[in-house]
This record gives C-alpha cells, sequence and structure tokens, in this order.
C-alpha cells in the first residue's frame, strides 16, 4: 500500500475519532515537519497505525507449487491484488 492511501485511510478513521473540544482540527500537520500531526493523541495514533500495517504480512504460496503453473501465476496474483486492496501487505 503507498504511503498516500495509508494516510488517507487513517485520516478518515481520525476524523470520525478526533473531532472534540480541545481541537477542531485535528489532522493539522506542522509545516516544518509535514509527517507530524500537531494534535499529538492524532500523531501517537498515526504512528501506531503505521505499525500495524508494517506488521501485517500475509505470505503467499508459491505457483511454482501447482501443476498448470500458468494459472496459478494468475490466481496468486489476483489473490495478492484483492489482499493489498484494503491496505495489507503480501510477500511473494
Amino acid at each position: 500500500m503507498s504511503d498516500d492511501k495509508m494516510r488517507y485511510e487513517f485520516e478518515a478513521w481520525a476524523l470520525a475519532r478526533f473531532i472534540n473540544s480541545d481541537t477542531t482540527r485535528p489532522l493539522e500537520r506542522y509545516p516544518e515537519d509535514p509527517d507530524q500531526y500537531r494534535y499529538s493523541m492524532v500523531n501517537m495514533a498515526w504512528v501506531s497505525w503505521q505499525a500495524s500495517r508494517e506488521a501485517l504480512v500475509i505470505e503467499l504460496p508459491d505457483h511454482l507449487k501447482y501443476a498448470d503453473h500458468g494459472e496459478a501465476f494468475y490466481v496468486v496474483k489476483d489473490c495478492a491484488e484483492a489482499i493489498e486492496a484494503p491496505g495489507l501487505k503480501v510477500n511473494s
């Protein structure tokens, strides 16, 4: 998953949870360090979000274990794309 997609998903999640009386702009970032959110709780959630995505990797079977190598390649490729679509990582 790209960093942009991961941040987009995080910010959609965070907006639903971090609007309160303490801040009206929970997703505001530091201009000098745009990877950091000004609101510390949001920033810690972002760091945790990234770590959770990095830790989650799914191993796919080697397509050479199948009798029909050509078709198995496309099955594994399609599985990998489906797993990566919501932001998970695949090792193949």
